[in-house]
């Protein structure tokens, strides 16, 4: 499968390095075309030809591989969504992998004086039928749990295999947490050193004992971080934006989508939507820089983010608010202005796992949840009030096997939906418009 995953890589990143210089010859051919009605050269047409038939080959071969994991492919339209679709499917594979060496484990968990200890029956029990589960090609939230180290079975292996390593407080959350799943005699007896990992030849256990989270310093916290830019260019890891381009040619002229990284090209003078449509992940097209460059001072803001294994933390306008590198989930967020503005406020949505998208929620709820293990997946953000025209709101996200989102303003979603990618950590601010 690692080969597989390579290989497609591979073939992504030539394709990457040829679109570029494609789709601009293709815009100055539509250009030639609507000034003259000269069409486009044979041999563009024929590299175009290829290109599609090349990228048709690689979407079916993305979708293959997606199969053997439990990942959603959505329909794929661009080389970025190709390369999100080929490491989630690599991610989940991993994540398959490694939850049925943890299950297996915990199948092999014995007690050392009685073979048929009645309290381990249960959890012998649910690790079999997760692992069949896993073996069946579906990794359901419980599976998943096991993977990211945060289920039950986890904690019961944990407190088996690493107890002399464990501190007071870890190892009280996980006693507290197998007690209320499996009961206190379990418990005791992993307390007396009673349960052990019997089987000898199983693989090593993965690593267990919680993440090292390594949070921002107080002088960190502390010290005014300069306000981001929506940038000319995206991230090196991101592909350049989506451009179609009417079959008859069209003005350089940006008609909205839903999608912000989607442009149409389109002639201003026919209202009718065209019949014949070229998709080609194409042209760098310069953003507005941000308000921040323009002057004013900004709204005051507090964000509060719920973090997988660590809880509550709070954090200001243009501060980041989550971890980066640790795997970690962003399980809730709620935004307040701070101190209150008269006649601004704000509202938010968000994309839950296993709950879909929210309602827009009044500034101070939460977004998400506590105690239940759910990652945001996106988010949006709008302004509110009698004075919510003179000012922008900017936000960013960093996202699993993503890394840092584009700029996102007023009310566009920032995320994915479908693709089971975890919000790791977000920034937001106000600026006034401006001419606001």
């Amino acid at each position: 499968m690692a080969q597989t995953h390579q290989q497609l890589l591979q073939q992504l990143a030539s394709l990457s390095g040829s679109f570029p210089t494609l789709g601009a010859r293709l815009s100055q051919a539509a250009a030639e075309l609507e000034k003259t009605g000269a069409p486009p050269p044979q041999t563009l047409l024929q590299e175009l030809t290829g290109y599609c038939r090349d990228f048709g080959q690689l979407r079916d071969k993305s979708l293959e591989l997606a199969k053997g994991s439990p990942v959603a492919a959505g329909e794929i339209t661009s080389l970025q969504e190709l390369k999100n679709l080929i490491d989630a499917s690599n991610s989940s594979t991993d994540e398959m992998a490694k939850a049925v060496t943890i299950l297996e484990r915990v199948g092999a968990i014995a007690h050392q004086d009685d073979p048929n200890f009645p309290p381990l029956q249960p959890l012998k029990a649910k690790a079999e039928e997760l692992k069949q589960s896993i073996t069946n090609g579906q990794l359901n939230p419980e599976a998943k749990a096991v993977a990211e180290g945060t289920h039950p079975l986890v904690a019961v292996l944990t407190l088996v295999e690493q107890q002399e390593d464990l501190d007071d407080d870890r190892w009280l959350a996980l006693e507290e947490k197998v007690a209320a799943s499996f009961g206190k005699k379990l418990v005791v007896a992993i307390s007396r050193g009673k349960l052990k990992v019997s089987n000898r030849n199983l693989p090593p256990s993965p690593k267990l004992a919680g993440p090292q989270i390594k949070l921002p310093s107080l002088e960190e916290l502390e010290k005014p971080e300069a306000p981001p830019q929506v940038a000319a260019e995206k991230p090196s890891q991101e592909l350049p934006p989506l451009i179609m381009v009417p079959s008859g040619g069209g003005r350089t002229q940006v008609k909205a989508t839903e999608d912000p990284d989607v442009m149409i090209l389109e002639d201003p003078a026919d209202d009718e939507d065209f019949d014949e449509t070229i998709i080609l992940p194409g042209l760098q097209v310069s953003k507005l820089s941000s308000p921040a460059q323009e002057g004013g001072a900004s709204v005051g803001l507090k964000v509060l983010v719920h973090l997988q294994g660590i809880g509550d933390r709070t954090f200001s306008s243009y501060e980041y608010a989550g971890t980066r590198g640790q795997g970690l989930r962003v399980e809730g967020f709620q935004i307040n202005l701070d101190p209150p503005r008269t006649g601004l406020s704000l509202q938010y949505m968000a994309h839950i796992s296993e709950v879909g998208d929210t309602s827009w929620l009044e500034e101070g709820e939460l977004a998400g949840d506590r105690g239940r293990e759910r990652r945001i997946e996106g988010f949006a953000i709008r302004l509110t009030g009698a004075e919510a025209a003179g000012y922008d709101v900017f936000y960013t996200a960093h996202i699993q096997n993503m890394g840092d989102s584009a700029v996102y303003s007023n009310g566009q979603y920032c995320g994915t939906r479908g693709k089971s990618l975890r919000v790791e950590g977000l920034k937001v601010w106000i600026q006034p418009k401006a001419n606001g």
